[in-house]
This record gives C-alpha cells, structure tokens and sequence, in this order.
C-alpha cells in the first residue's frame, strides 16, 4: 500500500463499517419498531438477533437509549460518533466537504428530543449517510480511499446480514459486492476463509450462521 499511509488503512477501513452499521441498523430499527408497537417486549429479540445485551427495562428505555445514549457502546449514537472520528482522523484523506455530511448526521441525533416523531429525524440521518457515501465517489480523487471504505461498507453489511439471519438471497448478493471490493481495495485478506465462506453461501445446504459469522470477521 503505497498511495495511502498504512496508519490510515484501518482508519478508512472502520470509517466505512461504522457508516454502514449505523445506515443499516437504522433501517433494522424501523423494522422493529413497527413490531414493538403490537408487541412491546420484541425489543428483546431485537437485542437477541444483533447478540447485544439486553440492559433496557421496556420498550420506550430500550427506544431513546438504544438511539442517544452515549455511555451505551452499541447504541447508534456511539457507533455513529466511530464512524466520525474516524472520518476527523482521515480530514486530509476525506476531505472537509465529504466529512461535512457525517457531521450533519450526529447533529441531527445529538438534537433529536421529540421521541414522537423520532423516524423523520432517523431518515433524516440515513439520508446524509447516502450523501456522505455519494460525496466519497464525487470529491474523492484517490481510487484506493474510495475502495477501502466501501470494503469496510460491504465487510459490514454481510457481517449484519448473518447476525440477523437473512435470507440466502441477499446474502449471496452482500457477498458478491464484498467480493468485488476485496479484488479491488488492494489489501491483503484471509483467503481461506473468504473459499470457505463462499462454499457455505452456495451449497444448497443449512447454513451455519455462527460459523459463516466467525470467517466473515477474520478475513481482514
């Protein structure tokens, strides 16, 4: 890696899952918040489903803490705060335009006070999210910076898809968009276990989620 400073690899890499986590666990969000209005304790599987703890004591603690508490490391907010500190780290690199548009982002949230109409605040989130990653392809000269957070982008949303047990068809096409990115980003990667990893994906066989999980986080 010659046209980025190696320091900054990991940096570009994690810029690129945090913004995905955050873009894809607010889409998940409005899923279940749907459901928690007919059942208020599926809050609970929701935690389940993304293996994190279940420290809420009803929907509506689960609902403002689970989106802005900052002492809680799986809330949005705090992976959303990841995502821009990795982008303050990468200015040079990103850009003050590009990184201006994550910067909307986590004020929107940090201001976010009326829980009764918290899902237009939350669209407005993901849709700077959209225009951070639109921003990266339009200002961003440097084709490896680009490739490498998109990486981050598409290791992520597989990672996601297995955790929430989705079905075999988006899972194939996460991992075709991950697989172009890892022939592209021109770093290096565990290669057996992305073989294996594939192998699981297409054999018409049940899918060992747990396993699938293990290999998707050990190929960089």
């Amino acid at each position: 890696m010659d046209i980025i400073a190696l320091d900054k690899v990991d940096n570009l890499l994690w810029l690129g899952r945090y913004s995905e986590r955050v873009y894809s666990t607010i889409k998940e969000f409005f899923i279940g918040y749907d459901k928690m209005i007919e059942q208020p304790d599926f809050y609970i599987k929701y935690c389940s489903d993304f293996k994190i703890p279940n420290i809420y004591c009803s929907t509506d603690d689960f609902v403002k803490r689970y989106l802005k508490d900052e002492t809680d490391p799986d809330s949005i907010i705090s992976n959303l705060y990841r995502a821009y500190d990795n982008c303050m780290i990468l200015r040079n690199e990103i850009g003050t335009q590009t990184m201006s548009y994550l910067e909307l982002a986590v004020n929107d949230l940090v201001s976010l006070k009326d829980f009764d109409s918290f899902i237009i605040d939350l669209q407005s989130i993901l849709d700077h999210i959209l225009a951070f990653w639109a921003s990266l392809d339009d200002e961003i000269e440097n084709y490896e910076v680009r490739s490498i957070v998109k990486l981050g982008r598409r290791l992520e949303r597989l990672d996601i898809y297995l955790y929430l047990h989705k079905d075999r068809t988006k899972l194939v096409k996460a991992y075709d968009m991950l697989e172009h990115r890892l022939n592209n980003a021109h770093i290096p990667y565990n290669k057996e276990a992305f073989v294996e990893l594939k192998n699981m994906l297409f054999s018409p066989s049940a899918l060992d989620y747990d396993r699938a999980i293990t290999l998707t986080e050990s190929l960089i």
